[in-house]
């Protein structure tokens, strides 16, 4: 029970489904177990005003906007930014429906082991741009190496991505800035993790409200319950999980979206570099980058 438990734990840390029909899924926990996991998941439930930002698809989940978010100078336009998860599944109306909404660019945020065991489906699309900057400064999936070096929370391994991908995040953000026209589509896996942590910054410097923030993300997790769960890369957290039973007692509380993890990273961001416009700055985004990427947001001025 003890590697059920684990498995549960890393797939969600990772951003990934739990593998079904692999006997491995909550409802097989004994209660008790069951209980911390759901628990450990902070899954926060959306509110009425997250309804209007929901971006409806048949083949991704967690697809958002920002739209309605308070900033600074006004609410982010829905036509900003859409963040969303693993893009392998669409169809062919989810294609034409983002196009319909004004995607122009999509930024695909996950290694290069991911696009090939799930191809991004807008990848060959001739109407998007597509870009893949890994955010996590490697392009192999390294599972055995990942979680015996990440800290012990989710929280505190975002903190960390701050120092460790800076060069990445400049990528991101340079990227976003020279997209004059239409709206930008980015996404990991899941669209909690290296998604949410964009997103974190996106909303910080758009001056939304760290309540806002915080709630933006935790809600990824209620968004992310019914992602189907057959990734191929479970297979490989099962045997890891086999082979290292021990890495279970870190992983134990690394799921999910709990809100503390946002707002360990949110602290860091202020205390280290005075909130999101001093980070980009301190990684090397310049003054005109910053507005172009403020008046994305709507809050030119």
């Amino acid at each position: 029970m003890k590697n059920r438990s684990t498995a549960i734990a890393l797939a969600l840390f990772l951003g990934l489904p739990i593998l079904a029909g692999s006997g491995i899924a909550r409802a097989d926990l004994p209660a008790n177990d069951a209980t911390t996991a759901a628990a450990r998941s902070g899954n926060v439930r959306p509110v009425a005003a997250d309804a209007q930002r929901l971006v409806p698809l048949q083949g991704a989940w967690n697809t958002r906007s920002f739209a309605g978010l308070q900033g600074s100078h006004g609410p982010i336009p829905a036509s900003a930014f859409v963040r969303t998860s693993d893009l392998g599944r669409l169809t062919d109306a989810d294609r034409d429906a983002l196009a319909a909404a004004g995607v122009t660019l999509d930024i695909d945020l996950r290694t290069a082991d991911e696009q090939a065991q799930s191809p991004d489906r807008l990848a060959d699309d001739d109407r998007f741009d597509y870009q893949r900057i890994s955010l996590m400064g490697t392009e192999k999936m390294d599972l055995q190496k990942m979680m015996t070096s990440f800290p012990d929370s989710l929280g505190a391994a975002y903190v960390q991505w701050l120092g460790h991908s800076q060069p990445q995040f400049k990528q991101v953000f340079q990227r976003i800035a020279a997209q004059r026209d239409g709206t930008v589509l980015f996404h990991c896996t899941a669209g909690k993790d290296r998604t949410g942590i964009v997103a974190g910054l996106l909303l910080d410097l758009a001056g939304v409200s760290r309540a806002d923030i915080v709630h933006n993300y935790a809600i990824s997790a209620h968004y992310l319950e019914d992602q189907p769960k057959d990734s191929a890369m479970n297979a490989q957290i099962m045997e890891l999980v086999r082979q290292n039973p021990q890495i279970g007692k870190k992983m134990a509380g690394m799921a999910g979206t709990a809100p503390e993890n946002m707002e360990m990273f949110l602290d860091a961001l202020h205390r280290q570099y005075g909130g999101a416009e001093g980070y980009l700055k301190s990684i090397g985004i310049d003054e005109a980058e910053i507005q172009q990427l403020k008046a994305r947001l709507g809050q030119a001025g």
